[in-house]
């Protein structure tokens, strides 16, 4: 018959007290942190989903920030786009007033001057930039896209790039106008129709100022089409940012019911394990006393 020592006893009253201790510490934790899975040993197939869940809600944040640019970039765009078409409606005012005959040499030169402040304010435009990154510019964006008499200075075709941002898996969305949509139209751009009404003006040319009319239609005409292409843009990644959300929102709940603890249960057991704990402290520490006068004995 195996004798039970008071060392074996000490032993296994230790051991105890070290578990009870470790599974009070567990629930700490716990209710602490609300979360059932504190390592992968405590459930590997719930571990692995977690891991997975939690991939695809940093993919999801990522999404949605590339959204908040994207909506920004074009809200920015549509600004740029307004300012654009007002400054040409008021060109084309001007050339349907001075290509009249109530206009007279004196008038169209006092309005050539408005036109070369439109056009230098057209230019300004040309150059917005949202973020240190040009609107206007393509994928190589940390230039100003024109030089002043609205030639394009970067390489060519750069202007007809478009900047993409991706907005789910496999999925990306231009959120730039390249330079046909804006400026360019035929074998001509506005910079260009803007000096040569400004010139004609200055001429004294009523013939010519009313060939721009038809050019500067055509200007109003793009512009006008470029503000439908952005507000198109704005609806489709609007419409994405609610495909996400709702699919953020999915993820979180399942994330929730594998990972997260029952906090009720929690503290019930936790309540348990304390009342545990401490009564096996207490008869660690009686069994140690025992000892003790035993060995003083």
């Amino acid at each position: 018959m195996l004798r039970v020592t008071d060392e074996m006893m000490l032993s296994a009253a230790l051991y105890n007290l070290r578990r009870n201790s470790r599974k009070l510490f567990r629930l700490q934790v716990m209710a602490a942190s609300g979360k059932r899975i504190l390592a992968p040993s405590d459930d590997p197939l719930g571990a692995i989903k977690v891991i997975d869940y939690n991939s695809q809600l940093s993919r999801f944040e990522q999404y949605q920030r590339n959204i908040a640019f994207g909506l920004s970039w074009l809200q920015r765009t549509e600004g740029v786009l307004q300012d654009l078409e007002e400054l040409v409606s008021r060109a084309h005012e001007i050339a349907v007033s001075q290509s009249s005959g109530t206009a007279d040499a004196q008038s169209r030169a006092s309005c050539a001057g408005i036109v070369r402040e439109i056009k230098a304010q057209v230019w300004q435009l040309s150059n917005a930039s949202l973020g240190g990154r040009y609107l206007f510019a393509g994928l190589k964006n940390d230039q100003p896209p024109y030089a002043e008499d609205g030639s394009y200075q970067e390489e060519e075709d750069a202007s007809y790039q478009e900047f993409q941002i991706s907005v789910g898996q496999g999925v990306r969305v231009a959120v730039n106008l390249v330079d046909p949509e804006v400026f360019s139209f035929g074998s001509t751009d506005l910079f260009q129709e803007l000096e040569e009404l400004a010139q004609a003006l200055e001429n004294d040319q009523p013939d010519l100022i009313a060939q721009k009319l038809d050019t500067l239609d055509q200007a109003l005409r793009q512009l006008i089409n470029a503000r439908a292409k952005v507000g198109a843009r704005v609806e489709r990644l609007e419409s994405y940012k609610g495909i996400l959300e709702g699919s953020a929102l999915k993820v979180k709940e399942r994330l929730s019911e594998i990972e997260d603890a029952d906090i009720a249960e929690v503290i019930t057991e936790l309540a348990t394990r304390e009342a545990v704990y401490q009564a096996s402290l207490l008869a660690t520490r009686r069994l140690l006393e025992e000892n003790l006068v035993s060995l003083m004995g």
